[in-house]
């Protein structure tokens, strides 16, 4: 089925600094490449001047909701990718951000897809697009782009063409990424408010350690954890968790689930 394609007043984008716009993007991967089992998600690209942020519309509205209110829509205790990136449009500085409960990281993205342009072209829905290819992350990917929207953007952590990504999958079939609406916005990005820097060694490290006992902050055993839960079945009675079980069960998706962008910081969960 053809997907709908809404555009909300396209104007003349001017220059970048301008430009207040966001960008609905329908991702679709799969967790495990040996699987056929696909998740689809809204990932939205909000750009304001020379900056811009791509995430989730849920993390969105907790962005929203934590610098607005200080209230948090959904709180997670999971460690997990959740796609989620920064950029800096004038220092060309890329952060990927990794967050659990009220801890926020992020990584400096230092590998740059370095593009080559194709000569295929083609219309879709109303612009002319562009094929090109880059590798990163260990992946081929495929990127369709339109320079009649002229800004150097696009989902994740792609951008750098003469124009906005319109698509863009990797030669595995594992991600696929398609622009599905654009519009205004009021050029709010609702960062995140003092992430912790770490590298992709610490990134590893703080991913087996959440791996090694992942009800951690939650089962008593990290003092340094301010999270006291009730636990209680849906009738309102007390009940004891089994924690083991909780542990051995994220620890099985973690392994099962393991099917990253980047493939050169995979993490070897045993």
């Amino acid at each position: 089925m053809k997907k709908k394609f809404i555009i909300f007043q396209i104007f003349i984008f001017g220059f970048i600094s301008a430009q207040k716009y966001s960008f609905t993007y329908e991702m679709k991967y799969k967790p495990n490449p040996d699987k056929d089992s696909v998740i689809t998600q809204n990932m939205v690209l909000d750009v304001s001047g020379l900056k811009s942020v791509f995430r989730s519309e849920l993390e969105k509205k907790n962005d929203s909701s934590w610098i607005s209110s200080g209230k948090i829509a959904r709180i997670s205790t999971s460690l997990e990718d959740n796609f989620y990136v920064s950029k800096n449009l004038e220092t060309g500085e890329t952060y990927k951000y990794i967050s659990q409960m009220f801890n926020n990281y992020m990584i400096l993205i230092d590998e740059k897809p370095v593009w080559k342009l194709l000569n295929e072209t083609k219309k879709e829905n109303e612009f002319m697009i562009q094929k090109s290819q880059a590798e990163y992350g260990e992946r081929i990917w495929t990127a369709w782009f339109t320079t009649e929207i002229p800004l150097q953007e696009g989902p994740y952590v792609f951008c750098g063409l003469p124009g906005l990504i319109t698509e863009i999958s990797d030669s595995s079939g594992d991600y696929h990424f398609t622009l599905v609406e654009i519009k205004k916005s009021d050029g709010k990005l609702y960062e995140k408010q003092k992430p912790l820097k770490i590298n992709w060694e610490q990134y590893q490290k703080l991913f087996l350690s959440y791996y090694s006992d992942p009800t951690g902050n939650i089962n008593g055993k990290n003092v340094n954890s301010t999270v006291n839960i009730d636990w209680k079945d849906e009738k309102g009675i007390e009940v004891s968790p089994d924690f083991r079980e909780m542990n051995e069960r994220e620890q099985k998706q973690m392994r099962e689930n393991n099917n990253p962008v980047e493939l050169n910081h995979k993490i070897s969960f045993k």
